[in-house]
């Protein structure tokens, strides 16, 4: 990590430490509002104070995804913002350059409004997109109240995992960051791999043409 976030993150861990309930509700509010923070230092350490008997153990984790699900309004709204049509308006004057078309978004929109709710509960569940996946939800119009309940859902098991993960470790905590990290590597080669298969079969339908 930069020496930037190396100093935010102790400054949250500070927060979760001295600040209770309201502290972690901050703390899961910035680490969705601002992405770069990584939710595997911050939740196993408050699991792990939990442990001590200083917080109750869920009611931080219903902290955390309270301040979770605030920051993921916040980019459901500005999804919500920017809409269809100054989307349009961009794609149609520099989606040439990009080699990006209109249409293209539009299947997209059509697939995430057919899978909506599963995609915005299992994009909270991997690090990579836990927090940008509120930005499509907003943009296609999901209902506010499935959006939250969704990621309510996602983020409750997602931070529940990393609390009560630094709650059974103990002052092991920081294990939890690794094997996130193997999580994350493993989710990024799956992607990867579908991507390359969709190619391949895209170039294999071009042939025959």
């Amino acid at each position: 990590m930069s020496g930037f976030l190396t100093g935010l993150v102790s400054s949250l861990q500070d927060l979760v430490l001295t600040g209770g309930y309201l502290g972690v509700f901050a703390a899961a509010f910035l680490e969705n509002f601002f992405p770069p923070i990584p939710s595997e230092v911050i939740f196993p350490l408050v699991g792990f104070t939990a442990a001590t008997g200083l917080i109750n153990l869920l009611g931080v984790t219903f902290a955390g995804t309270a301040g979770a699900v605030a920051g993921a309004v916040f980019w459901y709204l500005l999804g919500a913002l920017l809409g269809r049509a100054n989307l349009k308006v961009y794609v149609d004057r520099w989606g040439k350059y990009l080699r990006i078309k209109f249409s293209d978004i539009e299947k997209a929109d059509r697939w995430f409004s057919r899978y909506e709710g599963p995609a915005v509960f299992f994009g909270r569940l991997i690090p990579l997109v836990r927090t940008f996946i509120s930005v499509p939800a907003g943009f296609v119009g999901m209902g506010l109240p499935r959006f939250i309940a969704y990621t309510f859902a996602g983020s409750f098991l997602w931070i529940g995992f990393l609390t009560l993960g630094g709650f059974w470790l103990g002052e092991r905590w920081e294990q939890i960051a690794v094997w996130v990290d193997t999580y994350q590597t493993v989710v990024l080669s799956l992607l990867i791999a579908g991507v390359v298969i969709l190619v391949l079969r895209l170039l294999k339908v071009i042939k025959k043409f």
